[in-house]
């Protein structure tokens, strides 16, 4: 017990004189920590975009709402649907009706708006979506935080809270272009943050006449009461010559969306992460063989004093894990402090229109990078730890 306590003062005294030491090599070691720096920052990114890709879809979508879209459909901008076959549905008796007796249904459009900006730079493809009074009772968390609801019957739309950050245009009052069409700003709407926040919505009949859809639509909602077997439901739709549908609780629906968004940032971010860090881990290697040769008189001077092999290998991975964390921290503190609840935008591969969601930094993703840059400095600091320990001294006191 005593070996090993004296052991362990040793290896925190010389840490402790390497770390003294450490602002004379800072420079020396400026590319093993600007490199670990990168990995921590592109590591923390992607982090951060899948979480927050996930977080919105997850905040999309009841447990007890049914979406019907065509079959074969894997997106409502590929659906179509008619007027009898929302009647077939709406009648059916598992759905939940108002107190007039009414069926809770919600028949929607969907479409690729093409904003036009004022400026000319800044056209891009935006959500549009269809919708009637029946709407809003899917939309529980449906706030408007500014304006008005849009009016029946007029080229008014209500814009979604994060496309409304995003695109300075969309204003309260403001005329905007979409498609070949002008449409007025009438509200700003919030919905608990989910993916409905990147969208706008208008009166269904007027999108159905702008985009020469007829009386089609292209996804219906259905409230279904709780406990409602969705498979024999599913069974019941197929069996019926009159209807050509697919039915999936909307919930599971944005969570399988949100599958393939962050499965292909995994697929393009997860490698060069590890590229980098495959150069990162190099980099801490060559410093620290680097430091062992100009300080090999240092470390026999050491043994010679009475200093053990454990005590010195101690030390070395020490301050290479102190590299890792000064890496670590340069890459991860500039996004926390400058890109945190910053709204980012990306192309959803489903709708091909842009989504919305919040770069939330959270201490979790945060304590994720520092642990890969800890681990890089862990692994690059072993083997030049070891040769230190088999250093012998009198060799080492020959050299220059």
């Amino acid at each position: 017990m005593k070996k090993l306590i004296l052991l362990l003062n040793q290896g925190c005294a010389l840490t402790w004189i390497n770390f003294k030491s450490f602002p004379h090599r800072i420079a020396s070691s400026s590319i093993s920590i600007l490199s670990i720096a990168c990995v921590a920052a592109v590591m923390l990114a992607v982090l951060a975009l899948t979480d927050g890709m996930v977080k919105t879809m997850a905040r999309t979508g009841l447990d007890n709402t049914l979406l019907v879209m065509r079959s074969g459909a894997v997106s409502e901008l590929q659906s179509v649907m008619f007027p009898v076959e929302v009647n077939i549905l709406a009648n059916h008796q598992q759905i939940i009706r108002d107190k007039n007796d009414r069926a809770i249904v919600s028949a929607e459009m969907f479409v690729n708006a093409e904003f036009k900006s004022k400026s000319g730079v800044n056209d891009q493809s935006l959500s549009l979506r269809g919708i009637n009074n029946n709407t809003y009772l899917f939309r529980p968390n449906f706030k408007l935080i500014e304006g008005a609801k849009f009016k029946t019957g007029l080229r008014q739309v209500l814009v979604g809270r994060s496309i409304a950050r995003k695109i300075p245009e969309l204003k309260i009052g403001s005329t905007i272009i979409l498609g070949d069409s002008s449409w007025l700003v009438s509200g700003i709407f919030s919905d608990n943050n989910s993916v409905f926040e990147s969208e706008l919505w208008a009166d269904i009949g007027i999108v159905q006449s702008d985009y020469q859809r007829g009386n089609t639509v292209q996804s219906v909602r259905l409230a279904m009461h709780d406990g409602t077997n969705i498979n024999k439901l599913n069974e019941v739709f197929e069996a019926d010559p009159r209807l050509n549908v697919r039915i999936i609780e909307e919930k599971v629906f944005f969570a399988q969306q949100a599958q393939d968004l962050t499965r292909l940032i995994r697929w393009i971010g997860s490698p060069v992460a590890l590229i980098m860090a495959f150069g990162a881990l190099i980099a801490a290697l060559n410093t620290m063989y680097a430091a062992i040769s100009s300080r090999s008189k240092e470390i026999a001077t050491h043994k010679t004093i009475g200093f053990t092999p454990f005590a010195i290998s101690i030390s070395i991975l020490s301050e290479a894990m102190l590299l890792a964390c000064i890496g670590g921290l340069l890459g991860v503190l500039p996004l926390y402090l400058f890109l945190n609840d910053v709204t980012a935008a990306t192309q959803n591969a489903n709708s091909l229109s842009q989504m919305m969601f919040n770069f939330k930094i959270t201490p979790f993703l945060m304590a994720q990078a520092m642990l890969l840059s800890v681990s890089i400095g862990l692994i690059g600091g072993v083997l030049p730890a070891i040769k230190a320990m088999r250093l012998p001294v009198t060799l080492a006191l020959r050299d220059n």
